[in-house]
């Protein structure tokens, strides 16, 4: 009896873990889409038989323009922040929590990509609540509050300053 409920568990574990694998796979898909504007993404599974094996994981493939399915090893900085982003905001879709603290996440991005993700913060802000850690001008701009710290007469200084709503 004992190891027919731990077989039902483990069923219904699998069961509940692939719809949310599901789930947040399209979620990804469809923010990576948004972000990186001409390329596409999906989760994959390295055992869809058994994710729960040691040592399985999951695959994240990434095509940029029309090319070949890229590792993310092979990404550069800015695609790795928006693949990362892509990939947080899509379990946020599913499963929000209701704060996030975020450093730096746009310091590898140029102005556009800057402008998409402040964006897309904004739309998420809608249930959660962000702090992001930037020094970069567009996502300043974005936000709907900002902090800063600075010396004064060799004093730090903190200021805090809302911004009009755009």
């Amino acid at each position: 009896e004992i190891l027919a409920a731990i077989a039902e568990i483990d069923k219904k574990k699998k069961k509940e873990f692939m719809q949310t694998f599901t789930q947040i796979n399209d979620n990804f898909s469809r923010i990576f889409a948004k972000l990186a504007l001409k390329g596409t993404a999906e989760l994959e599974l390295e055992s869809e038989d058994n994710p729960f094996e040691e040592g399985a994981g999951i695959d994240i493939k990434i095509k940029l323009g029309k090319g070949k399915y890229l590792n993310t090893r092979s990404l550069s900085g800015g695609e790795k922040a928006l693949t990362a982003l892509a990939f947080i905001f899509a379990i946020q879709k599913c499963k929000p929590t209701p704060f996030y603290i975020l450093d730096e996440i746009d310091a590898a991005l140029d102005k556009v990509n800057s402008k998409i993700i402040a964006d897309m913060l904004k739309e998420f802000s809608k249930n959660a609540q962000f702090v992001i850690i930037t020094h970069n001008d567009t996502t300043i701009k974005a936000a709907d509050q900002v902090y800063g710290c600075s010396m004064v007469d060799g004093e730090s200084k903190i200021m805090a300053l809302e911004l009009p709503k755009q």
